[in-house]
């Protein structure tokens, strides 16, 4: 079961009481037909890094394909190995894994399987609070 909030817009035009336009007919279901589609993004997957040494919060947007992510994966260039990020909420991930001072390689898996390494794109030297473009392929 899904909830979906339609547009009032829709119960306007759809839902009106002709003669009547201040009523809406009430329903207790409505049919939705639900299906995916590819989405094609332009540029690459963007990798915004917030939080602090201890906690690091990724926001992994602009995800072509299936778009849905379903595993997160940080790797440093020195001492780092991969490491899992756990979902935070929505399209955040998080780690409690030290990522300052390494040059950080992601790899990310989406639903439909497909797994994408976007290698060496934030520098040794990055900031919080940056964001970062990968790999869209």
């Amino acid at each position: 079961m899904f909830h979906y909030t339609l547009p009032t817009l829709f119960y306007q035009s759809k839902l009106q009481v002709k003669g009547n336009p201040k009523y809406l007919m009430s329903f207790s279901r409505v049919c939705v037909w639900l299906f995916r589609v590819p989405c094609k993004r332009q540029g690459g997957i963007h990798f915004t890094i917030t939080g602090n040494p201890y906690f690091n919060l990724i926001k992994v947007s602009n995800v072509g394909g299936a778009g849905d992510v379903v595993k997160v994966q940080v790797k440093g260039e020195d001492k780092l190995t991969w490491t899992d990020l756990k979902r935070n909420w929505g399209e955040k991930w998080e780690t409690g894994a030290m990522l300052t001072g390494e040059t950080l390689t992601f790899k990310v898996t989406t639903s439909d399987g497909r797994c994408i390494t976007s290698e060496r794109i934030a520098p040794k030297g990055w900031q919080f609070g940056q964001t970062f473009v990968g790999k869209n392929a």
